[in-house]
Parts: structure tokens; sequence; C-alpha cells
């Protein structure tokens, strides 16, 4: 489970420290991590431990992974498996798509758990951290957070910064209207692991498409595979239904698997989570500092959510000032949060446009090799170019109006919508970044009926995975 935590008592903190940072996630501890090492003095607070068991991201890419090596927090974390990238099944009968990090880029996947307890072990052991545990924060002015723990009076801390990893509960800490409107739930997601069982392509995650939602499969460490099932909004009802589960996603995934996941779905609970989007914001008014998922959310089908954490962690420390540290990240994450809701949205909705986009964007995939190589620069992290995004979803645009042209005209109107991708990519970044709304990434579409995919009877010969 990662190094020995070595919290300090209630008490013994300080009265005063450089910074103060709400939450000890990966987030929070990469935070800590990274203004330490800039020399500041940092308190690093934990209201619930044991919240780490919970169903959450692993997958950490080439970009987070960097981030997490040169503040030496990945050492001594052996518990972990290599990822070379993604391997995409479209369902389509032509085979599966290897997308592969560019050049020697390797990212790591790791038990959410494990991971974190590490990282509070190698945190805490910094001489300018200190780690505290199961107390409560509440925000006193922008200098100041005020402590609590049960049968305790209440203990002041004064800061310069105060930084909020607290992830979606960040909203009772902070009660900014930044964090209260502009959120709506995508989907419900299953997470189920496996073991003693195989994936066709070693070292790669895997996406299965042609359910009611993509499903998401990756090893963790040697034995063990974690299953990321999506069940779409519109199917809510199902959720914490085995059976439904098996019938429903059985027949998209390799035979390799197929005994584990029954197993599973037989004798063990399924662990669940809600998927959500809300446009990433830095900073409250406040004045206090935003990372992770307290900045914003988004579907995790892209695994994105560990490394836009790491790298804003890494940007908050770099920055002089919380104006400039919005700004940046604000201008850096616009692209991934686009092309993690755009790929989403292609691989779970059903309307003829969505389906035309989809075999567009596999067709881009198996035809190019600068097409995969951009996408993966885009996904890892290592690039956040609005024209490599332009020019990508401009590509997929314009070869699935000309397929819809001969094969299916009525297709075109569909096609339509697909159209703001691209042209979200060049809006002007000051009104792009008052505008990170709903309209742009979260559309209606997602509460129609036509969205999912429904059920289909399961006969494995007829399966194009």
């Amino acid at each position: 489970m990662g190094e020995m935590q070595t919290a300090i008592a209630f008490g013994r903190q300080r009265s005063t420290y450089d910074a103060v940072v709400i939450g000890a996630g990966p987030a929070g501890c990469a935070t800590a991590a990274c203004l330490s090492a800039r020399g500041a003095t940092v308190l690093l607070l934990e209201s619930n431990p044991k919240a780490a068991r919970r169903f959450a991201g692993e997958w950490v890419h080439p970009e987070g992974a960097r981030v997490l090596d040169v503040n030496d927090l990945l050492a001594g974390l052996e518990t972990k498996s290599k990822t070379l990238g993604f391997v995409v099944f479209p369902n389509d009968g032509l085979g599966a798509i290897r997308l592969q990090y560019p050049g020697p880029a390797v990212g790591f996947a790791c038990e959410h758990e494990t991971l974190v307890g590490h990282l509070r072990g190698r945190v805490s052991a910094l001489p300018r951290v200190d780690y505290l545990e199961g107390v409560r924060a509440q925000l006193g002015d922008r200098h100041a957070v005020d402590l609590s723990i049960r049968g305790s009076e209440t203990q002041r801390v004064n800061t310069r910064r105060v930084v909020i990893a607290a992830g979606r509960s960040a909203r009772k800490i902070a009660s900014t209207s930044v964090m209260q409107g502009d959120q709506v739930s995508i989907s419900s997601m299953a997470g189920l692991i496996v073991t003693d069982s195989d994936l066709p392509f070693d070292g790669y995650g895997h996406v299965f498409v042609g359910g009611p939602g993509p499903v998401l499969a990756y090893r963790i460490d040697e034995r063990r595979i974690r299953l990321c099932i999506d069940v779409p909004a519109a199917m809510s009802r199902s959720v914490g239904n085995p059976e439904w589960i098996w019938k429903s996603y059985a027949e998209v995934l390799p035979k390799s698997l197929r005994s584990g996941v029954r197993d599973v779905l037989d004798t063990a609970s399924i662990s669940w989570a809600t998927n959500a989007f809300r446009p990433r914001c830095y900073r409250t008014e406040n004045d206090v500092a935003l990372v992770g998922d307290a900045a914003g959310v988004f579907h995790p089908l892209t695994a994105m959510g560990i490394t836009m954490s790491l790298l804003d962690a890494e940007a908050l420390a770099e920055s002089q000032s919380f104006g400039e540290y919005g700004s940046r990240r604000a201008a850096q994450s616009y692209i991934p949060e686009l092309l993690s809701n755009a790929i989403y949205q292609a691989f779970a909705r059903t309307d003829p446009g969505s389906q035309a986009i989809r075999d567009s964007i596999c067709g881009s995939w198996r035809s190019s090799p600068a097409q995969r190589s951009r996408t993966m620069s885009l996904l890892g992290g290592a690039s956040t170019s609005r024209a490599d995004f332009f020019s990508a979803f401009s590509r997929v645009a314009l070869r699935a109006g000309a397929g819809a042209l001969i094969s299916e005209p009525r297709t075109l109107a569909e096609l339509a919508g697909w159209l703001k991708w691209p042209w979200a990519s060049l809006h002007p970044q000051r009104a792009e970044i008052r505008s990170r709304s709903l309209s742009w990434a979260a559309p209606e579409s997602w509460a129609r009926r036509n969205f999912v995919r429904h059920r289909q009877h399961f006969e494995e010969k007829t399966h194009a995975n």
C-alpha cells in the first residue's frame, strides 16, 4: 500500500505556512511537493484519509508521470503497470487500432488507494511539508484556514496562499459561484477488478465500443485488470444490476476477459462513480486556487483526470500569482477538455451524425500515423495546440461529410452539430474562457433517448470486436 504515512498530530502544526493545501489526493500531494521544491512551507490537509479507497483515477499519462518523477514522488512505487498508449476496438469489423504515445514516452497505471497512500508517504517525508489528516478545514479569509476535529477547539493557521485540491467535495469548503453551477451528470461508471485474465495488447489501455457505453480496461498490476464500464444517464435505473451489465456489455469484451468478468459480477460488489462535466475554473472570487477535480471535471474515458491535476500542481508552483496560474491553465486545459468530451460523444452517441464522425475518426487513425501521433500528443498532455486540434477535427469532419454526401445525404444535417468543435478551438481566448459552458461540451442531446446504444441480444459470433 505504498510507504508508511507520517501525519503529524493535531496541534503540532505551525501557526503560519507559506501555503495550505486542502485535500491530499494526487492533486494535493503533487501541489505540496511542487511548492515545497520551490522553498515554500506547506501544510497538507486531508479530512477523510479512507476516501482513497473509492473507485477513482488510476491512469497517469506521460506528462503526469514526468511531474511525479521530477519531484521524486515515484521512487519506491513498485505495484504499478507501465502504459504505452491505447488500443481502440471500434466494433466495425475492421480490427483494433493501436494508438501509441509518441517517441519513448510512457505512462503508468496503479490502483488508486495504492497510489494515494504512496504519494502521501513521500510528501509527508519532505522537510518543508507537514501532513495533517482527519481534520476539517474551513476558510477563515484569504489568508487564514480554521482547523477542527471532534472534541477540540478550532485552531487557526495563517498563510499566504490557500489551495483547494479536495476534488468534488471542494464545494463544501468553498461555497463560491465558480463551483456551484454549470455541472451536469453524464453517466455512471461501474468499476470491476478482474484477476488472472489477459488483455489482447500488453501495456495498453483498451477501449471497447459497441455496448450502451464504452468500456475502458487496463492492467493495474501483474495480476489485476481494471474495467471501467460506462452506463449512460438514460439507463440509470440499471445501475447496480450485475445481470444487466453482463447482458449489455459481455459481447463487446474479448474472450480472455469474459469468464473473469462473469465471476466478478457473480461474487463481488461493484464500485460505482458518477461521471459529470463542469467547465474548469482555477480560482475563486476570494483568490483561492483550485487544482484537479476542484477546478473542473469531464468524462474519464480519455483517462486525463490525474494528469490534468498534476499539471495544475506544476503550473501553480511555477506561477507568480493565482491570476497568472488561472490564465495559464485555462488556456492549456481548454483543448484537452474539448478533446475528451468530443471523443466520448463520438463513441457513445448513436445518431447518424455521431456514427459518421466515429467512423471518420477511426478511418483517420487507421490511415494516418500523423493523426495517431497528434491524437496521442493531445491525450498524453504533451501538446495543447489549438492548431493540432483544429487540424485533426476538421479533417475528421470533412471526411465524415464527404462520406455522408455519397452514402446518406440526410446525415449531413446531423453532422452540422459537430462543427462547433473545430470552431470552439479557434474561439478568441478571453471570450472562450468566459464561455466554457455546457453549450460547448455537454449538449442537450445527452438527455435524449437516442443518445445511448440499446441492449442487443448476446450472440458472440456476430460481434465485430
